[in-house]
């Protein structure tokens, strides 16, 4: 279940490399207002949603991000108090006219749409990356920022072999439930990359997976972004579309779109 905002910036103003807090602090507004605070931000754990966002066609990445003047916020979840609980406040902000503090700017929510609802029902589904994915080896030392924080590209094997430990803990805190799924992620062939990027225009690409390393809360993080399929049960590729692929889910990484 997905909800999409349509923001507009009434600023035109700049914000820093490391911005995903602005984010956060606007959900745990939203969240108080909708009564679910409390449930979801009481305690440190693991948050039973994922969300992305998009900065508007023409924002620019120089020392500091000139923001467009419309953006957008996709917000996922399969939990169905969540879900109404972030409608619920996200309505409340826009008919009390409250403006979202963002760096210079302030943004206002314009336009609040329900997607229509996904069922996967196929053990193998084709998946693009909404903004950047983050997974964590339990393998490795937090210290080794290169091991710790792994890609598919470094070593296949052992990122499915971390997937499929991260995405069986996920499911069992928030489900309440204890699997022990298959799960495994397979990057696009070079023909099968090409032919993706004829299909559907995806110029910003350069191959299936794409290393990225972005500033979070004063350090970094190093993710992927891409186009891949995820092979495993329907249940638990559902549970990746609504809660997220990898960790950090809900400090806005980690959402997939399904594509064929």
């Amino acid at each position: 279940m997905r909800i999409k905002l349509e923001l507009k910036n009434e600023g035109r103003g700049n914000i820093g490399k490391d911005y995903r807090n602005y984010f956060l602090s606007f959900l745990k507004t939203v969240f108080t207002k909708g009564n679910a605070f409390d449930q979801l931000y009481s305690t440190k754990k693991t948050k039973p949603f994922v969300f992305s966002f998009w900065l508007g066609k023409d924002f620019e990445v120089k020392e500091k991000i000139k923001i467009g003047e419309r953006l957008s916020m996709l917000f996922s979840t399969g939990d169905s108090f969540v879900l109404t609980s972030f409608y619920n406040g996200v309505l409340s902000i826009k008919k009390q006219h409250i403006e979202i503090p963002f760096g210079d700017s302030n943004l206002k929510i314009e336009r609040i749409t329900l997607l229509p609802l996904k069922r996967i029902t196929a053990s193998k589904v084709l998946c693009k990356t909404v903004g950047i994915s983050v997974l964590t080896n339990p393998d490795a030392s937090a210290k080794d920022f290169k091991k710790w924080y792994i890609i598919p590209t470094d070593d296949l094997d052992i990122f499915n072999k971390a997937l499929k430990i991260r995405t069986n803990q996920r499911y069992r805190y928030i489900n309440g439930k204890t699997k022990n799924f298959d799960i495994k992620l397979k990057p696009l062939s070079e023909n099968e990359f090409h032919i993706f990027k004829s299909l559907y225009k995806q110029t910003s690409l350069n191959s299936s997976i794409n290393e990225t390393v972005v500033k979070h809360y004063g350090g970094y993080l190093r993710g992927f972004r891409g186009v891949f399929f995820l092979e495993g049960a329907p249940e638990i590729l559902q549970f990746v579309y609504d809660y997220g692929l990898g960790v950090r889910t809900g400090q806005g990484f980690g959402m997939i779109d399904i594509i064929g």
